[in-house]
């Protein structure tokens, strides 16, 4: 016979510290598991906080990307977004400064030479002719601008209707070169085509045809002297058309910019050359919207190449 006590003493003492290393194990957890949370959930603080900044306007917020995870992955996306939204408000203020400007310069060909012709500040009849047909020019050129910013915005809005079917690429390329040949012969250029006969493209014909008149109008008036040649051909699937021309060329430095609106690269001679600047970015739309691509080449003093590809029916 012998007394428990000192036994049960021994079980007590060890549950007792079993009970304060469990308790100690469940500040210590969940120590971790605060701190844990804190620094996982630190980044995505900070992604809210900065989308509610670039909601307001404030695009120049950047978050630090610390690692490659999904966390990293989507600080990086929430900063090209922020990236790209400042570059579209640029643009679009550019936009507005380059319409305003644009419409600005007719208007006041307009009101100044109408004024002259009201107050009868002319001196004989072959200079009033001389201001009718200036004031003539810019309401053709004010009209040409409008048409352009309408045309625009419904491609982006997407309420332009474009009927694709399959089309001859090659009928649509001559018919093209011809309705500009009297043009290009008046200027003293040649206008040379090598054609080849390639499967049928599925296009819009009247939108095709009016890429290549702007494309070949383009080439005309940039082109003092010498060869407009289109090349039509087959690659990889795709029927490409190839407009070069022997002008100028452009520069390196300007080629990113030359599908723009309002861009020109001879801004100098920009109202001796016409246009308005939006042929391009029309013609560039025009092309993506009907499944194709629209590329350039140039050269300062070997001329400008573009190049247009279309898929196959």
């Amino acid at each position: 016979m012998s007394s428990l006590e000192h036994m049960i003493e021994s079980i007590r003492s060890v549950r007792y510290l079993i009970g304060l290393a469990g308790f100690g194990t469940l500040l210590l957890a969940l120590g971790c598991i605060f701190i844990l949370a804190k620094k996982l959930s630190a980044p995505l603080v900070e992604m809210e906080a900065a989308t509610r900044n670039i909601a307001k306007g404030e695009l120049e917020v950047r978050l630090p990307v610390r690692s490659h995870d999904e966390v990293g992955s989507l600080s990086s996306a929430i900063n090209d977004l922020a990236m790209e939204l400042k570059r579209y408000r640029d643009t679009r203020s550019e936009f507005f400064a380059n319409v305003s400007h644009e419409l600005r310069t007719p208007v006041t060909y307009l009101k100044g030479y109408a004024n002259v012709l009201t107050h009868g500040l002319v001196d004989h009849e072959e200079e009033k002719q001389q201001y009718l047909h200036i004031i003539a020019d810019e309401a053709h050129r004010l009209t040409v601008i409008i048409n352009d910013l309408f045309e625009l915005a419904k491609m982006e809005e997407g309420k332009m209707a474009f009927h694709l079917e399959s089309v001859d690429v090659r009928r649509a390329v001559e018919k093209s070169v011809n309705k500009v040949r009297i043009k290009a012969e008046q200027k003293g250029l040649q206008l040379v085509s090598a054609l080849e006969t390639i499967p049928r493209c599925f296009v819009d014909p009247v939108r095709l045809e009016q890429v290549l008149l702007n494309l070949l109008d383009n080439a005309i008036r940039y082109t003092t002297k010498g060869t407009i040649k289109l090349t039509l051909q087959q690659e990889n699937g795709f029927g490409v058309i190839l407009i070069s021309d022997s002008g100028s060329g452009i520069p390196a430095n300007e080629l990113p910019y030359i599908f723009e609106r309002f861009y020109r690269v001879e801004k100098s001679r920009s109202r001796e050359f016409g246009g308005t600047g939006l042929g391009l970015a029309i013609a560039q739309k025009l092309v993506q919207l009907q499944g194709g691509t629209i590329e350039v080449e140039s050269a300062m003093g070997q001329g400008t190449v573009f190049r247009l590809s279309f898929p196959f029916v």
